[in-house]
């Protein structure tokens, strides 16, 4: 009796502790594999915690729409991974992730880090998870750059022209950006994928729709990209964010891999002495920054083919 009675109590201390997560108890099932590793239900589960921890909006979706979204965001984490096995010791120490999550929770408006641990805690989530999502992330920006780097072409002189014309007046006009990057299967698909997103950025919210339609690495935070110079913008670009007010939606502007809307979440103008050439070194950076991107996005795409999902 007393044996079994110990059974009892160790049995219930283990369910409390798998259910830290928040996660119902159920039947661990193999959902898929890519390549040798498995993806379960309770991956997918866990996943899906993450992704609310990071946008708390998420919580307004059906649960299935959220699973899905989940077990897209697992799929492309694993899909890099494989990649990066490749070239990269994952277990490693890598210290600058202290500095790159702290610069991720304040992303996320959080003030410090016993705040965000408090938050992810609420979702069963642990710091050390993030820390290892991130630093997959951080090696596979080092990936696109080693790889691509010296593809990256920037005209430094017509920066310069750029950033003149727009600082005459010794003025900085600024943006709080959020953007949905999306892809289509062929022409004729524009206009309906467009209004299937419009629709549903009525429907749900944008940052809501940035999870589920947008392709880029933002659509985890909701698509948020942060305060953005208007020297930092492409004419093209640019040309289309004049044309609203904050709040609204730009239409549909064509990039390298695929379309991008953008919304105006804040705007201001800043009055201050212009360095010019901190400036110059701005837009380069962000430029570089750009067409690393591009090519990230290109390079996924082709190491998914090369995977095998099932």
């Amino acid at each position: 009796m007393i044996i079994k009675k110990k059974f009892i109590i160790l049995f219930l201390i283990f369910y409390n502790l798998s259910c830290g997560s928040c996660l119902a108890v159920e039947e661990v099932k193999i959902i898929l594999k890519i390549n040798n590793k498995v993806i379960t239900n309770f991956d997918i589960k866990k996943e899906a915690q993450y992704l609310m921890a990071l946008n708390d909006d998420l919580k307004s979706l059906e649960s299935y729409k959220i699973l899905d979204l989940a077990k897209d965001s697992i799929i492309k984490e694993t899909i890099k991974v494989n990649v990066l096995e490749e070239f990269y010791n994952l277990n490693a120490s890598d210290e600058k992730i202290d500095l790159i999550i702290t610069n991720f929770y304040k992303k996320l408006n959080f003030e410090n880090m016993n705040d965000f641990k408090n938050h992810l805690n609420n979702y069963g989530i642990t710091v050390k998870g993030v820390k290892n999502k991130i630093k997959i992330e951080s090696l596979w920006n080092s990936l696109i750059y080693n790889k691509f780097y010296n593809r990256v072409e920037i005209n430094t002189e017509e920066l310069k022209k750029k950033i003149k014309k727009k600082y005459i007046n010794q003025e900085e006009q600024i943006y709080l950006l959020s953007e949905i990057l999306y892809t289509v299967n062929s022409t004729n698909e524009i206009d309906e994928k467009y209004a299937l997103i419009k629709q549903s950025i009525l429907d749900i919210g944008f940052n809501n729709t940035a999870n589920i339609y947008s392709i880029s690495d933002s659509n985890k935070i909701g698509g948020k990209i942060g305060w953005v110079n208007k020297s930092q913008l492409s004419d093209k670009i640019f040309n289309e964010i004049e044309k609203i007010n904050t709040g609204e939606i730009t239409k549909p502007i064509k990039i390298v891999g695929g379309y991008l809307i953008l919304k105006i979440e804040e705007q201001k103008i800043e009055k201050k002495k212009i360095n010019l050439d901190e400036k110059l070194r701005e837009l380069i950076d962000f430029e570089t920054n750009k067409q690393l991107n591009q090519f990230s996005l290109l390079f996924f795409n082709k190491s998914k083919l090369n995977q095998r999902i099932e």
